[in-house]
């Protein structure tokens, strides 16, 4: 599926985003309250900067513990 497709499949609910100098633990929390295992990174709001998933987040906690919810989205982010 093309990505402006999905998109606009999702136009009703909004896509939920963060900045990219978030920290990992707001992300989480947002991801954990919204019920969602992905959030777009954008600086504005409106450009793509990068995507942070679940999965992105629980591989650098396996590796380095829980320090990594102190960084920001920006070095976990794909």
């Amino acid at each position: 599926m093309i990505v402006s497709k999905i998109l606009q499949s999702k136009a009703d609910v909004g896509v939920i985003s963060v900045k990219p100098d978030a920290s990992v633990a707001e992300a989480a929390k947002l991801l954990s309250d919204k019920r969602i295992g992905t959030v777009v990174v954008s600086v504005d709001g409106a450009s793509l900067d990068g995507i942070l998933s679940e999965r992105d987040i629980v591989r650098v906690l396996g590796k380095d513990g829980s320090s990594c919810l102190d960084q920001p989205v920006s070095a976990l982010m794909t």
